[in-house]
């Protein structure tokens, strides 16, 4: 089952969203519809409040004109009384107070009456007689009336006689001798009962955020209930602004309306007002009350309407939520089977590249090794004939020599991705070497083409073949080359790695870049796709393998037409780049021919061996496998070294020789010629230490007998 198939199986993304968007709804969709209702009941309980409110303010007119026309008529009957007497008459008469007092106790909203005369003493009242004579000529309404003929006029604030709390007065001009009101002949005044107002308004008010006032139009508070501070009754009453708030709302609706405030001019309260003119008196009787309490209100009613949406909300949203999680946890479930699916497939593809590459380093590395075998014949018999061959030939021969060491390349680069290379590992600075190339690297390119350096300054030791470093760096630039045809820019960059002690260089291009399925394949060996004579395919894998041969990795990165990345991590170590050695005197000619045993299944390899080695100088004896050797070896002891190949028929290999002659000759030196790593052959058993690479010339061989047998 491929990954995708395997994702649309088990994508339960829109069913666990669908579910999702269900719980949303099952908690969103009743709070929206709470908040919408609430928001509905909110407003309505403004709207009956301020119908309520209205309401009680009519109530509270119709008793309050009530009130003024019945002190009206009082006044009125208190003038047709004293119509015609004179004012000594009015202060010596005793039966007048008697009906003035009568008057007061029959009328609950009167405090008191008095009768002032031009001079504004008062010369008769209810309160005691004789009057006092109490002057009252600087007060305003005795001056307007003297002033001119206001008709019945509200007086105050101003004190009632008996308990001194805020109160307002109602005053007329007494009438003529012949019943005109032409001129000033003094005042009839009535004082309110504040306390029969606060009985009655006492029965009105059900809660502690209502109130009741007086306003007269000039903005002059009568009377307030309750009173603003309860500590101080008598206290003076406020005058309302002119240009702002009640009155300015009163002044654009003068008869009567509805007035909301955040910050009322009395206490500073969020309050509705409503309020009503008094008939033609220039009084307003205003209702007020607190918004805290609409407010209060509503919360209550809110509070009942969520006792019953908060359950079944609750349990909507429950039975979501669990449906929710349960399809949740059966996600989890199948997505970690399809994690551990896809892993399980990426291990078996990797393990089947890591196959495919373990067959191809195999088929390489056995190719190459049995194509060193005939290029060692070749090599060591062009060496032989080159001895014999006169100056005119001697360039032939160089050709030849010449394509036989490409082919020698062609092979290396096959074992080095078949991790079977001869490797001499050196430790050297990654900086360093990498400068160190930059002439060759300069003279590889075109005049087209620029190459850019970014080399860190940290010093950065790593363990590496340095000709395989080199080779590997400019297989990179040649094939960074090669991808850019109209030129472009190369960029080597070396730096230390991005996980803990490693060091990275990276090789990128501004080329035509690589598709996806190309990256997956440059990898592999004579994968190219250059045309036809133009690469071997060899380059990358000879990259691969270094990497891999070094400790480290390597890996591309690209786009079509974004250029490629080729990085190499390697393996820092703690080791120091050894410092150049002086090269060690040339050896003493040995006097005595050495007797060397070459042990040999191939006979062209063993032809050119032989030659060779008699050429300069041994005595040979040769045996043509190991099981040979053996029984040579038994009869014959006294040889100075024997030189074995590694795979041989019969049973005993090269390892299988040396491991025996270390055994039983232990003074008896052996050196393995090989196709394979000197690593390769250790896993084996053997001597690293004694090991030939092939190819090599009989020149070579002979150097390495001499330097072996001198150890």
């Amino acid at each position: 089952m491929s990954f995708r198939n395997l994702d649309s199986r088990t994508d339960r993304r829109g069913s666990l969203r669908l579910l999702r968007l269900l719980l949303a709804v099952s908690v969103a969709l009743p709070l929206v519809l709470f908040a919408g209702i609430g928001w509905r009941e909110r407003w309505e309980a403004q709207e009956e409040v301020e119908r309520s409110s209205g309401k009680n303010a009519l109530i509270l007119h119709e008793h309050v004109l009530k009130v003024f026309d019945t002190m009206a008529q009082v006044l009125d009957r208190v003038d047709e009384r004293i119509h015609g007497q004179t004012w000594r008459e009015i202060a010596e008469s005793e039966p007048l107070h008697r009906y003035l007092k009568t008057l007061e106790g029959e009328l609950d909203q009167i405090g008191a009456i008095g009768l002032t005369d031009p001079d504004g003493h008062v010369r008769n009242s209810s309160l005691v007689f004789p009057a006092r004579n109490t002057y009252v000529g600087e007060r305003a309404d005795f001056r307007e009336q003297r002033e001119r003929d206001s008709g019945l006029l509200i007086a105050g604030p101003v004190a009632d006689p008996a308990t001194g709390k805020p109160s307002f007065g109602i005053s007329r001009r007494r009438s003529g001798p012949d019943g005109s009101a032409g001129g000033f002949d003094g005042m009839i005044a009535a004082i309110v009962n504040p306390d029969y107002f606060a009985s009655f308004y006492r029965r009105i008010i059900g809660s502690d955020g209502e109130s009741i006032a007086l306003i007269r139009d000039d903005g002059v508070m009568l009377m307030r209930f309750p009173t603003l501070d309860p500590t101080r009754p008598n206290a003076a009453l406020p005058t309302l602004p002119a240009d702002r708030g009640l009155r300015a709302e009163i002044q654009r609706q003068p008869d009567e309306g509805i007035f909301r405030t955040d910050a009322s001019h009395v206490q500073g309260l969020d309050r509705v007002f409503a309020y009503k003119r008094v008939g033609t008196f220039p009084i307003y009787v205003v209702y007020g009350l607190d918004q805290t309490q609409v407010t209060r209100a509503w919360w209550r009613n809110m509070a009942l309407d969520a006792a019953f949406v908060a359950p079944a909300t609750l349990a909507l949203a429950l039975i979501a939520w669990l449906a929710y999680s349960r399809a949740a946890s059966e996600h989890a479930a199948v997505r970690r089977w399809a994690d551990e699916v896809r892993n399980r497939e990426r291990l078996e593809e990797a393990l089947r590249q890591s196959q495919k590459m373990e067959a191809l380093g195999q088929l390489t590395g056995g190719v190459a090794h049995d194509f060193n075998n005939l290029l060692t014949a070749a090599l060591a018999n062009l060496h032989l004939l080159g001895r014999h061959l006169p100056a005119e030939g001697q360039r032939f021969l160089s050709g030849t020599r010449t394509a036989l060491e490409r082919a020698e390349k062609l092979t290396r680069q096959l074992l080095s991705f078949s991790r079977q290379d001869a490797v001499n590992l050196t430790v050297v600075d990654l900086g360093d070497s990498l400068r160190g190339m930059g002439d060759l690297l300069e003279r590889s390119l075109r005049a087209e083409v620029t190459l850019e350096w970014d080399i860190a300054t940290a010093p950065m030791a790593v363990a590496v073949d340095p000709v395989q470093l080199e080779m590997a760096v400019l297989n990179l630039v040649l094939n960074a080359r090669d991808a850019m045809p109209g030129g472009g820019r190369i960029r080597i960059a070396a730096a230390p790695g991005p996980e803990p002690r490693t060091a990275r260089i990276e090789v990128s291009d501004t080329g035509a870049g690589m598709p996806a399925d190309v990256i997956a394949r440059a990898f592999d060996p004579f994968f190219s796709t250059k045309g036809v004579g133009k690469g071997t395919g060899l380059g990358l894998s000879m990259v691969y393998g270094f990497a891999r041969q070094s400790g480290g990795s390597a890996a591309i990165d690209s786009q079509p037409g974004e250029g490629a990345r080729v990085r190499i991590d390697l393996p820092l170590t703690d080791l120091r780049p050894e410092a150049a050695r002086p090269l060690p005197p040339a050896p003493a000619a040995d006097p005595r021919p050495l007797r060397v045993l070459v042990v040999e299944d191939n006979p062209l390899v063993l032809m050119a061996t032989v030659e060779g080695l008699t050429q300069e100088g041994f005595t040979v004896e040769t045996a043509e496998d190991g099981v040979t050797a053996l029984r040579l070896l038994e009869t014959d002891r006294n040889f100075d070294l024997v030189v074995s190949d590694v795979v041989m028929p019969g049973g005993v290999s090269g390892v299988d020789l040396a491991r025996h002659i270390r055994e039983n000759w232990p003074q008896l030196r052996v050196l393995l010629a090989s196709g394979y790593s000197p690593e390769s052959l250790a896993t084996m058993g053997a001597d690293t230490a004694s090991v030939l690479a092939k190819p090599f010339t009989p020149d070579q061989l002979a150097a390495r007998i001499r330097s072996l047998t001198r150890a």
